[in-house]
């Protein structure tokens, strides 16, 4: 008797032609959600099932937010989505750049192909420090059950747009890399990518938009440093040049991410998500003036920096900004498929050899 050996290489994020009508199609019809695969920019793409998800540290939270307009109210239980990531071996960074964590981002899918973004720096622990959760219990029922296996929260957000039900897919993406200016002080920063109109801003234009001051506490390495700082809303000034958004895409802004770059070329994402008013509504301040003397003439940090209100360490404190690029996250990798599609969409093949090739956003062009 002949032993058929079927070898199957699984390329994590890979949708192969001619089968991607039908994964989609099984993705679809799966409306409850029995397993959820984390894939993309990880050490060790994995799916993990109920057990697999107990298994981790589990933490309880209770979170209030608006829901269709009406106000919900539930507490849930389950791993944090930090610690979720970190059972696929955590994110894959470059040891080489500084902070490279921070220019990742995780696109969370839903059975139905509902999708929403969170950014790397929101829920790292040295940083923003959010304790989302893959919540697979909660007090109203739904987990599990009709929300399925499991759901993302996003404690603190106004709407729950990015607490993803019958939750299937995490895929983690490195955000697009804009280029280095040369280093040095800036006195202008560009607002480029998927916006309504590319613009420059200076000092005069900053000052124009409503005013914020937020005092402030962070790690500088080792130094603990505390500033009050005066500056626009980063959403106010993004809310100028306007976010390209498709209006047959429920929550078009929450698969939207946005690029922070220094003048040395230093780069953090964040999710349009956390700056949402609708949403997380996070005060991220475009800063042009401090009590430190970081800011302004004769400061180290030229006409303007990012100031991140809550963050632990001050890496999301992009100094010389030269570029705020706007991109949509999930037109930017491949569609997520797990492990078991794609072995559903092999089946009756032979041999099946692919090429492996790193996940990588594709080249936009610049506005």
């Amino acid at each position: 008797m002949h032993q058929l050996i079927f070898r199957i290489a699984i390329v994590p994020g890979l949708i192969i032609p001619g089968l991607a009508v039908s994964l989609a199609t099984s993705a679809q019809a799966q409306t409850v959600s029995t397993s959820v695969s984390v894939t993309g920019n990880v050490n060790s793409p994995t799916v993990l099932n109920s057990s697999g998800l107990q298994a981790l540290p589990q933490a309880t939270q209770t979170d209030s937010y608006a829901a269709a307009g009406k106000p919900v109210t539930d507490t849930f239980t389950g791993p944090t989505l930090w610690n979720v990531l970190q059972s696929a071996g955590g994110i894959k960074t470059n040891p080489a750049v500084k902070n490279d964590v921070l220019n990742n981002y995780i696109i969370a899918t839903g059975t139905d192909g509902y999708k929403a973004v969170i950014s790397a720096g929101e829920i790292a622990p040295n940083f923003g420090n959010k304790a989302d959760l893959v919540a697979i219990q909660d007090t109203s029922g739904g987990l599990p059950g009709s929300n399925g296996l499991a759901r993302v929260t996003a404690p603190g957000d106004n709407a729950g747009g990015r607490y993803v039900s019958n939750l299937t897919n995490l895929t983690v993406a490195s955000a697009i890399r804009q280029s280095s200016t040369g280093g040095g002080l800036t006195s202008s920063f560009k607002v480029d990518g998927a916006v309504n109109t590319s613009m420059t801003f200076n000092l005069a234009a900053l000052q124009a938009l409503p005013a914020y001051t937020e005092t402030v506490t962070y790690k500088s390495g080792s130094t603990s440093v505390t500033d009050t700082y005066t500056g626009a809303l980063l959403w106010n000034v993004l809310g100028l040049a306007g976010i390209q958004l498709d209006s047959s895409i429920k929550n078009d802004i929450l698969r939207k991410v946005i690029t922070v770059t220094g003048s040395d070329g230093y780069q953090v994402a964040f999710s349009a998500g956390e700056l949402s008013p609708m949403f997380g509504n996070e005060p991220i301040l475009v800063a042009y003036a401090d009590t430190n003397g970081q800011l302004g003439a004769g400061g180290a940090d030229g006409f303007a920096r990012l100031v991140v209100p809550g963050d632990i360490a001050g890496g999301r404190y992009v100094s010389n900004i030269a570029d705020l690029y706007v991109f949509d996250g999930v037109s930017a990798v491949p569609e997520p498929s797990t492990w078991a599609m794609l072995l559903l969409g092999f089946a009756g093949v032979g041999f099946v050899a692919f090429r492996r090739k790193p996940l990588a956003a594709p080249a936009m062009v610049r506005g």
